[in-house]
């Protein structure tokens, strides 16, 4: 977290402010500055798909080639596979995917207009296991709900982990919800054209199962 920022009181005229806490404007100028500035060279376009956490970007690589016809961004907490990421998609001249390096609660009010999204993967995240970092967890009941924000009505959402315990109480949650509806991976729309991650490729390899499910957007 940055220092205070005496200004954060200019973010609320902007349309993203209703969707980001208060203490995010006020203590994390810095990183809005910088999807603010990202966004002004990377136009959002549409239909548009996003992957959270991708990594070294295998997953998003195999999504541009498969589709020229949707805009694919990958949003990556590590600058370091940014850039690997970027530097793939460029080698590929796949203008129509990119990564950027910001935190996914921030960068989706600000990247996209509500109710834009056709699909949100989030595959094989930290599971943040000890008590202290339980804030860190992406999927809770109100990362749901700003999903909810920004996904088409009847769009999708995907999850893939091998942890057991968390696949169940991510899959409890959503049915706990109105808003989501629980669906079969093979219902999920071009599931077929999907490449494998780095981290599957290594449960496939070592034999380790893993677990994915997919969930609609409900009015």
């Amino acid at each position: 977290m940055t220092s205070f920022n005496p200004n954060w009181e200019s973010y609320l005229a902007k349309d993203y402010a209703k969707y980001i806490d208060e203490n995010t404007l006020k203590y994390r100028s810095d990183e809005i500055d910088a999807i603010e500035a990202w966004l002004s060279e990377n136009p959002t376009k549409y239909p548009a798909e996003i992957e959270i956490g991708s990594n070294r970007g295998r997953f998003l690589l195999g999504l541009a080639r498969a589709r020229k016809d949707a805009y694919f961004l990958g949003i990556e907490l590590k600058s370091s596979l940014v850039r690997i990421s970027n530097n793939k998609l460029r080698r590929e001249g796949l203008s129509h995917a990119k990564v950027i390096n910001a935190d996914a609660r921030i960068a989706l009010p600000m990247l996209f207009k509500p109710q834009s999204v056709d699909a949100i993967y989030v595959l094989f995240p930290d599971p943040w296991w000890k008590k202290k970092h339980a804030k860190r967890k992406l999927l809770n009941e109100e990362f749901f709900a700003l999903m909810h924000s920004f996904l088409k009505p009847h769009g999708v959402f995907v999850l893939k982990t091998d942890v057991l315990d968390y696949f169940n109480d991510v899959k409890e949650l959503i049915a706990s919800l109105p808003t989501y509806k629980l669906i079969e991976i093979d219902d999920v729309p071009h599931h077929e054209s999907w490449e494998l991650t780095t981290r599957e490729r290594h449960c496939v390899k070592d034999g380790t199962p893993f677990y994915a499910l997919g969930a609609l957007r409900l009015a």
